[in-house]
């Protein structure tokens, strides 16, 4: 967790912190070191922290994982995506980094989006999404806070309820289906075998 740079553990952590400890637990879960259960109670706990003494909590019984460097540094959102599926389709699952802008597009196709084991490098997250006579589904793991603002034109865009975490990374999902469908629905990670 620590950048080299001296710093008091009371001190006020920023939302690039929390997602670097966020990393950090994605890693010791896919390492084995965190069953399913606990792995989302640190995550909740990751994103509601306040000071970098919450966060230090939350990853120091976890040889090993400080020195795991994450594939893009706090603060440099993963480049603008575009998923295409015309006449074909498209899958983004696993451990990925998600961008601050992602466009997904599905004509005559179909497509998923799975967030659930996905890495936020950005607190704030926009998708474009647009079916035309094709379907997309978004997955999204219990702790985000989404927004949808998207409409279906003799099809279905999806709108889904409730809170997530505070804290947690904000997905705004914006876009349109015309004979087509955007599925987005609040799935729970799987525990691992």
């Amino acid at each position: 967790m620590s950048n080299g740079a001296s710093r008091s553990g009371s001190m006020r952590a920023a939302d690039t912190d929390r997602i670097a400890v966020v990393q950090l637990l994605t890693d010791a879960a896919a390492q084995g070191r965190l069953e399913m259960r606990e792995f989302e109670d640190r995550l909740k706990k990751a994103y509601a922290a306040q000071t970098f003494d919450e966060l230090d909590r939350l990853s120091s019984d976890l040889p090993g994982i400080a020195t795991t460097a994450p594939s893009i540094a706090p603060g440099q959102p993963a480049p603008s995506t575009l998923l295409l599926a015309i006449m074909s389709g498209f899958e983004r699952r696993g451990r990925w980094n998600v961008p601050k802008r992602l466009t997904s597009v599905a004509l005559f196709g179909g497509g998923v989006i799975d967030l659930r084991y996905a890495d936020f490098t950005a607190a704030d997250v926009e998708i474009h999404s647009y079916s035309i006579f094709g379907g997309q589904t978004i997955l999204l793991p219990p702790e985000l806070n989404v927004a949808v603002r998207g409409v279906g034109v003799m099809g279905a865009f999806d709108h889904v309820g409730g809170e997530g975490c505070p804290g947690a990374p904000h997905v705004t999902i914006r876009g349109f289906s015309l004979l087509g469908s955007v599925g987005i629905k609040r799935k729970k990670r799987k525990a691992q075998q």
